[in-house]
């Protein structure tokens, strides 16, 4: 019978799961008896250390006893009468040593002929401690041994020391014999137990195999298959698990099928907040997204009507229009409690949808809150810059019109003022031309593309390069410049004329808002594994309310002054964009009347990956 049983079993093997619970089984059970055996073998090792370390102290002890009263007589013939016979009943190696390290007797060797021992490091140990054992290699007889030596006393009086030794290859041997024995009991144990083992597997794999197919049967939606429940190696439980799976899968497909669609269709709209309700506008579920928007607690508000927790009129005549229409609403609102990046109402763009199962008929309804609070921000933005540019682009045009139109229409203007009137238009033509410069360096760096022009740049050169350059204003304004580079090279990574540009627009903005005879710092450095360029003026500072807005676009904390210096209220606009398209941080520390510092920091090249710059 069980041989039927077996050929029933390999009908319907399972190679691949047979090798991988053969490999599982086969596994630990070598591993065991590895273990085992390795245990077995520390142990006899141990057990033959601890006799041989058991056996040298007490034929030492032996020896001591024996030898005492011919140490005292000093008769070396009945001493080495005692160290033979101990070496011939135990065939170990003894030896008897004068207190000055003459050996008087020795069992393998002429006592007469061998070397002073009191140096030996077991004679050594034994007067010290007052016993020794060591194993070494013995030269006098050139063989390994485990010596243990004792000190012998009269009273207080040392007499000489005795020493046995055990030889290391006849130890070695009978540790050798056990460890066979435990080997040949490990390979047999592990013939049975693989072969044990691969019956087990052949007949788990089996038995999985037909599980297999059933639950394959299931999952194509054949639900009427049942799989045996005598199976073999406790697979039962398994069995009776994937019957009564077959039997609740008929009856849950049809809720599945429900769940499916509301899932795909939440997740198929939506772009932030989702809110999922039922017919009765009961809150299913609803994100993270939508709770931090509306600021409504998720545990709390599932279950409940989306008005009650909602509280918001727009989004509740959404669904129910939604609801009643059976289409899409889209609405837009201001929620004030959910607070924009401009600290200001965030504006949400609604989208609400009924939702319907197979059959068509209405399950509830879906909620999408998009919020658009940074596009409409970046709108403003772009707005205001746009008012900004044209505002500063109309004053040069204006004046030149102006100015150009007197020349024109008055044939009596003397040449005196037609020449002030040219200067005049000279000026705002340069100021023109340096307000399109700045606003096309803007766009060059809002460019995707910019990166791509970075390469290893040397500070210490640019920095040097942009003083020499801005010496001329320096000197016309009797300014005194001081420039600290370290010595040390500082590589960068970037766009050289972006990093020059920086350095330029910062280095004229001190000479600019610093008065004649005014002091300029520069110092380049690495501080905290980064490079950090300092730009330091005595001018005429900046106040702490200002200091937040210097970096946006047009922006001037003296406008008559700035507009009189010559500047597009540009500069350190493009200052900051260049330090953000280098991963770089711009600071500025400034008191009025004392003047300011503008500090930069950005990664060195060496810590800088390319291919996540680029």
């Amino acid at each position: 019978m069980w041989g039927i049983g077996l050929k029933n079993n390999l009908m319907h093997f399972n190679f691949s799961f047979f090798i991988r619970v053969f490999f599982v089984y086969a596994t630990l059970c070598i591993a065991s008896i590895w273990t085992f055996s390795v245990i077995r073998a520390g142990a006899v090792q141990e057990k033959f250390d601890e006799r041989v370390d058991l056996e040298l102290a007490s034929q030492a002890e032996l020896l001591l006893e024996n030898s005492r009263s011919f140490l005292v007589s000093i008769d070396p013939n009945q001493i080495a009468l005692q160290v033979d016979r101990l070496y011939k009943v135990t065939n170990n190696r003894f030896t008897v040593i004068n207190p000055l390290g003459e050996v008087i007797a020795d069992s393998h060797e002429d006592a007469s002929q061998m070397a002073n021992h009191l140096q030996r490091p077991e004679i050594q140990s034994a007067l010290a401690s007052g016993s020794g054992q060591i194993s070494r290699y013995s030269r006098t007889i050139e063989q390994d041994l485990i010596y243990y030596a004792l000190p012998v006393y009269s009273d207080t009086q040392l007499l000489g020391i005795v020493r046995s030794a055990f030889f290391i290859d006849v130890m070695d041997e009978a540790v050798s014999s056990e460890i066979n024995e435990i080997i040949n009991d490990a390979v047999l144990s592990a013939v049975v137990g693989l072969f044990l083992i691969t019956l087990a597997a052949l007949i788990q794999s089996s038995s999985v195999e037909k599980l297999a197919l059933i639950a394959l049967d299931i999952s194509a939606g054949n639900f009427k298959g049942r799989v045996p429940e005598k199976n073999a190696l406790g697979l039962k439980k398994l069995a009776e698990v994937i019957n009564q799976l077959a039997r609740n899968s008929a009856s849950n497909i049809s809720d599945i099928t429900a769940d499916r669609n509301r899932l795909s269709a939440i997740f198929a709209g939506m772009v932030e907040g989702v809110i999922d309700v039922d017919q009765e506008q009961k809150i299913l579920h609803i994100n993270e997204a939508a709770v931090k928007l509306l600021g409504v607690d998720s545990a709390e508000s599932t279950g409940k009507p989306v008005w009650e927790e909602v509280r918001n009129n727009e989004i509740t005549q959404a669904l129910d229009e939604a609801m009643k229409t059976r289409s899409i609403v889209k609405t837009q609102i201001v929620l004030t409690y959910s607070k924009s990046i401009n600290n200001e109402g965030s504006v949400v763009d609604i989208y609400a949808a009924s939702l319907s199962d197979d059959s068509g008929s209405p399950i509830g309804a879906v909620v999408v809150l998009h919020d658009i609070s940074e596009l409409k921000s970046l709108e403003r933005i772009r707005t205001d810059f746009v008012a900004n540019a044209s505002h500063e682009l109309k004053t040069p045009i204006t004046a030149i019109r102006g100015l150009s139109e007197s020349v024109i229409d008055d044939e009596n203007i003397d040449q005196d003022t037609v020449l002030q009137f040219m200067k005049r238009i000279h000026s705002q033509s340069i100021r023109l031309s340096q307000l399109v410069g700045d606003l096309m360096t803007l766009s060059r760096l809002e460019d995707a593309h910019e990166s791509e022009r970075f390469t290893i740049i040397n500070m210490n050169e640019l920095v040097k390069s942009a003083v020499e350059s801005a010496q001329a204003a320096v000197e016309e304004k009797q300014q005194k410049l001081n420039l600290e580079i370290s010595e040390q090279k500082i590589e960068a990574y970037g766009d050289r004329q972006n990093l020059s540009q920086l350095v330029d627009n910062l280095l004229d903005n001190a000479i600019k808002y610093t008065p004649k005879n005014g002091e300029i710092s520069i110092k380049l450095s690495i501080e905290d594994k980064e490079l950090l360029l300092q730009i330091s003026d005595t001018g005429i500072g900046i106040s702490s309310q200002y200091q937040q807005r210097i970096f946006e676009r047009f922006y001037r904390v003296d406008k008559a002054r700035s507009k009189s210096l010559g500047g597009t209220g540009l500069g350190l606009s493009i200052v900051k964009n260049i330090s953000e398209r280098h991963s770089g941080k711009i600071q500025l520390l400034s008191q009025p009347g004392r003047g300011s510092t503008f500090s930069y920091r950005m990664p060195l090249a060496k810590n800088v990956n390319p291919q996540k710059v680029d």
